[in-house]
């Protein structure tokens, strides 16, 4: 039975993680099709086994209903392109999901990355929004779900069976990469990381307390800076914090991960989103053996505690931070490290049997 061609609209196109995803589905085998929308302050991502046609432009600073409504437009005329093919839709995100749903109401994955909904303002628009949220999720073939933790925001602790938890593990080409060997751990002089886009309040609270408190420890950032500026220019004044820039993943991760004892993923955990999600921090830091640090009261938490490879922190005052990093010791410190180097690295790496099985018995007993 041949397969359809899928047909994926993306909120985002500079969004990796979808780009991971449909290079997924060309593996498997599924023709693709690949339409989105691009933001005018990043920079556009371009995929070397397919194109993305952008639709067109949107501002970070619009409403998040006049955005839709703008979406909506644009994606007229992609449905009535594919109208009766052989085809299947992945949506990507709410918003996207709610503008296409409004045109068609043909075959469709939805995948949820993050609980966008619930950063709105007005609780009673993000209480609609859930609703929705979980109507598209019963109306579509299937829902991936890139963390646990978003089935229990929704369900509780019931799964529907259309549901797949797809997790941010790490791309098979990180085992092409060699693993350099780590330097040896000085207690009294650790290397704590940050490896990414810094925009949380929580993680320049961290290096602020290593600034103020910790002159013996460093604090690197390795990554974008996307958070306030003026206190990440502050930072800049301490011998103590050092900025690398942006780096390349994932062919720059050996190298870095090899250069820190520590890495940091303490996240707000005051937004539903970050209590529920699970970042690939998680498997980055397994796959290196590098003790994670991670937000008290989050799914990630759960984790980390159940994986033994980290700790868990209240990193909303710095008083709860020195106190952490005052309690650090070596033996627990090597446990932790013990425990993330016995993991079996392939356990980290992206591969979605389940997604695609659950897609071939879809079209098995739904063909066109």
């Amino acid at each position: 039975m041949s397969k359809p061609t899928i047909i994926f609209i993306i909120n985002s196109v500079q969004q990796q993680r979808c780009i991971k995803r449909i290079n997924e589905f060309m593996d498997n085998g599924y023709p693709v099709k690949a339409y989105g929308f691009s933001r005018l302050d990043v920079v556009p991502t371009k995929p070397e086994r397919f194109t993305i046609e952008v639709l067109v432009h949107l501002t970070n600073g619009a409403n998040y209903f006049s955005r839709l409504l703008i979406m909506r437009d644009e994606l007229r005329e992609v449905f009535a392109t594919y109208k009766g093919k052989d085809v299947v839709y992945y949506y990507f995100m709410l918003d996207v999901a709610m503008a296409c749903r409004s045109l068609s109401h043909a075959p469709f994955i939805y995948e949820e990355s993050d609980l966008a909904h619930t950063t709105l303002r007005k609780p009673i628009i993000a209480w609609i929004l859930e609703r929705v949220d979980r109507h598209v999720i019963r109306r579509s073939i299937l829902t991936v779900f890139t963390s646990e933790g978003f089935v229990r925001y929704h369900f509780g602790n019931t799964s529907p069976t259309k549901c797949v938890v797809v997790p941010n593990r790490l791309n098979s080409t990180i085992l092409s990469l060699p693993l350099l060997p780590q330097h040896t751990t000085d207690m009294q002089h650790l290397q704590i990381g940050f490896v990414g886009g810094a925009r949380y309040k929580s993680i320049l609270r961290f290096a602020e307390t290593i600034a103020h408190r910790f002159p013996q420890h460093t604090f690197h950032f390795f990554g974008t800076l996307m958070s306030e500026l003026d206190r990440l220019e502050k930072l800049k004044s301490y011998p103590n914090i050092v900025f690398h820039g942006a780096f390349a993943n994932p062919k720059d991760l050996p190298e870095i991960y090899s250069k820190i004892d520590l890495l940091v993923s303490t996240y707000d955990a005051e937004i539903a989103n970050v209590r529920f999600a699970e970042p690939n921090k998680l498997y980055e830091s397994a796959y290196f053996g590098v003790p994670i640090i991670v937000s008290s009261g989050t799914f990630l938490a759960e984790k980390v505690r159940a994986w033994g490879i980290g700790y868990d922190v209240d990193a909303s005052s710095e008083d709860s931070i020195a106190a952490f990093i005052n309690s650090l010791s070596y033996d627990d410190y090597c446990i932790k490290k013990d425990f993330a180097n016995k993991i079996d690295k392939y356990s980290l790496i992206n591969h979605n049997e389940a997604l695609f099985d659950k897609l071939a018995a879809y079209i098995t007993h739904y063909p066109n």
